[in-house]
Formats: structure tokens, C-alpha cells, sequence
């Protein structure tokens, strides 16, 4: 049992595949321009994104679909955070956070 343990591991180390310098390399730097992020979402966050990606749908954009939601709030969410400093956008979160715990959202 022993010497088919060593030849299986011998077998091992003479196959396995070494990785290669450009298989490491970072990819930021990837000319498609973008990544693919995954975030979590509740379910009620998810179903609004489902629901306003149909409503572009049937209003005419069948090309529209949840990436296309996610990137237009992202971009509204960038404009009205615009210039703001650090500490202001962390009162902006915090205020939206406290409206939304009492239930104004």
C-alpha cells in the first residue's frame, strides 16, 4: 500500500501544473474596461431592481437588464455625492440610515 502511496504522489508532483507569471498577473488593468462585482442584496432590494429592470423592458429598452439599473443608481448616487467631503457623505449615509430605520423610505 505504501509504494502505490508513493508512486501516486511521485505521479502527482510530476504532472501538476505550475502557474504561470501572466495567469497572476492583477487584472485591473483589463481592456473591457469593467469587473464584475457581487454584492448582496435583501430581497426587497432585489425585486425593485427585477421590477424597474421589466418596467425599461416593456417601455421599449429590451436591451435593459439589472446591471443597467445597478450602474444608472450608482451614477445618481455619484452626482448627488458629488464635492461632498468624507465626513459629509458619512452624515448623508447616516441621516438616510436613520430615515429609513423610522420608516420614511
Amino acid at each position: 500500500m505504501a509504494d502505490k502511496r508513493s508512486r501516486l504522489v511521485a505521479r502527482a508532483r510530476e504532472t501538476v501544473r505550475a502557474p504561470q507569471a501572466q495567469a497572476l498577473a492583477d487584472d485591473r488593468g483589463d481592456p473591457k474596461g469593467y469587473r464584475v462585482v457581487a454584492v448582496s442584496l435583501y430581497l426587497p432590494e432585489a425585486t425593485w431592481i427585477d421590477h424597474a429592470t421589466r418596467s425599461l423592458q416593456v417601455a421599449g429598452n429590451p436591451k435593459a437588464n439589472r446591471s443597467l439599473v445597478v450602474r444608472e443608481a450608482i451614477l445618481r448616487l455619484q452626482e448627488s455625492l458629488e464635492g461632498k467631503s468624507p465626513a459629509e457623505i458619512l452624515a448623508d449615509f447616516t441621516a438616510r440610515q436613520a430615515r429609513r430605520q423610522q420608516g420614511y423610505f
